[in-house]
């Protein structure tokens, strides 16, 4: 057909525009590289300051100084490619799989550094340990979680963390989602909000029930410190099953829900379907009047 365009010549300009607006990366360099960083696997601060030096040459800076010697605590931040984070799977994860020790002292280095390229990675590894050390990778995304995220969201860490787990049994995410909610300190209730995000935002993941009934006795202990994630959690859920997070909302509703309860509510309706909107406004109206009458 005269004018149509071949799928070859198509592949041609969509890898045209994709390698020149890029920088170009030699894949033979670069693995061999890789395979510098293998040999370093068994000692962490020596595979750190290959990584560093790594990510120097094949990732994007964003930023340089003038200086052609730096500190590596004042290192640029970077921007880590697509392909260079494939290439490290290729190259790593048969080694997390294979000695899952190193593995977990590299992350934990690796974490503490002040690259925000070098914490990506640290989450990626992590993320890949084999399942039988699962409650060592959740026990350690959630303490990084809990003492503040640089450079990504603590729900972004822990999906990264908790890859390998998704992937083949997510239920060993929910066990650890319900330990943290049992937890008595208060702060384990937001690591519990993001892990249900998680598991909602998986559709392959089915066991709903179980995240709805976390859901109504979290939101009857609602406070400032939890409402953000209680609402992006209700979010997630109308998004994936909504006649289902309409009815928990009306259940919490007639359980006259405290103040902070009342607000995330108030801040998900307008999400809602028209239909549904009015009704639900009416019944947080008549919970807010008897909230009221209890002073």
């Amino acid at each position: 057909m005269e004018g149509a365009l071949h799928l070859p010549n198509f592949l041609f300009l969509i890898s045209y525009f994709l390698f020149t607006k890029l920088p170009a990366v030699n894949l033979l360099q670069l693995r061999v590289e890789l395979n510098d960083l293998l040999w370093n696997f068994t000692d962490p601060p020596a595979f750190r300051n290959t990584l560093l030096d790594l990510l120097e040459k094949f990732a994007y800076t964003a930023y340089r100084s003038e200086s052609k010697a730096r500190a590596v605590s004042t290192r640029p931040q970077l921007q880590v490619s697509l392909i260079l984070l494939r290439e490290m799977d290729l190259v790593l994860i048969p080694a997390i799989r294979e000695q899952p020790q190193a593995a977990l002292a590299i992350c934990d280095l690796l974490w503490n550094d002040e690259n925000m390229d070098v914490c990506l990675i640290a989450s990626r590894m992590l993320g890949e340990i084999p399942i039988e050390h699962a409650d060592l990778v959740l026990d350690r995304a959630g303490e990084w979680a809990l003492a503040g995220v640089r450079h990504m969201t603590a729900r972004t860490l822990l999906k990264n963390a908790s890859a390998l787990i998704m992937r083949h049994d997510p239920e060993i995410l929910l066990r650890k989602v319900r330990r943290w909610y049992v937890d008595p300190r208060e702060e384990q209730n937001y690591l519990c909000l993001e892990g249900m995000a998680i598991l909602v935002e998986d559709r392959s993941f089915e066991n709903l029930p179980a995240i709805f009934t976390l859901l109504e006795a979290l939101m009857g202990e609602a406070t400032m410190e939890t409402q953000n994630a209680l609402t992006e959690l209700f979010l997630v859920l109308y998004e994936r099953t909504p006649n289902e997070t309409v009815y928990v909302i009306r259940q919490c509703l007639n359980d006259n829900p405290n103040v902070t309860a009342q607000r995330v509510i108030r801040r998900v309706i307008p999400t809602f379907d028209p239909k549904v909107q009015k009704s639900l406004q009416d019944a947080l109206r008549e919970a807010a009047r008897n909230v009221k009458r209890k002073k």
